[in-house]
């Protein structure tokens, strides 16, 4: 596909002209339409995505109904945690526009690391950062809610009827699936290492 230019993507942009051809290699670069999704809330979980041009939304279901999350740019890198772990996906993801992502698998992923493949490296740190990133707004989402408690006290059915908070407490919850944790069940005082 010559309008695939992975050099310009911001989350690839120190990869070396190698690594971009491997990854074109071992990643094949499919296309989607608006509407179109890449995967599926719920869903097995075995690849992640990195968005080569067009805007994908981040879908998550509540009460039967999807609240978008996100919409993510070209060179964004999606759907990490499945190269890591079997979990099921935690979100669904909508192609809003025309949209081309390479597909990287979890058995491709699994066989660049045990070669010592320096894509596989990299793409094993870039999951650490992301996740880093992604629990940290997460703790940032969870501080905005609970702030609006302490000041307001009200009801969990307020909550959730206001959708910027319906909004950030489904961006906490799916951060926290992406690592196994349930919001019922976390301290709310472990979550201070990560607003550092």
């Amino acid at each position: 596909m010559s309008e695939i230019n992975l050099r310009a993507l911001p989350s690839l942009q120190t990869y070396t002209n190698s690594e971009l051809k491997l990854l074109a290699t071992v990643a094949p670069a499919r296309r989607y339409k608006p509407g179109d999704s890449l995967c599926e809330e719920g869903q097995s979980a075995f690849s992640c995505f990195v968005i080569v041009t067009g805007e994908v939304d981040v879908m998550k279901r509540f009460e039967h109904q999807e609240q978008k999350l996100a919409t993510l740019e070209a060179g964004a890198i999606v759907g990490q945690m499945a190269l890591v772990d079997k979990s099921n996906r935690s979100a669904t993801l909508i192609a809003a526009t025309p949209t081309i992502a390479l597909e990287l698998t979890r058995d491709v992923f699994e066989r660049l690391l045990e070669a010592h493949s320096r894509l596989g490296l990299r793409f094993q740190h870039q999951i650490a950062v992301a996740g880093i990133r992604q629990l940290r707004v997460a703790t940032a989402k969870l501080a905005e809610v609970l702030e609006v408690e302490v000041e307001e006290s009200p009801s969990d059915a307020d909550i959730m009827e206001n959708p910027q908070r319906r909004g950030a407490l489904l961006t906490v919850q799916t951060a926290l699936s992406e690592w196994d944790m349930d919001l019922e069940k976390v301290d709310l005082h472990d979550f201070e290492i990560f607003a550092e």
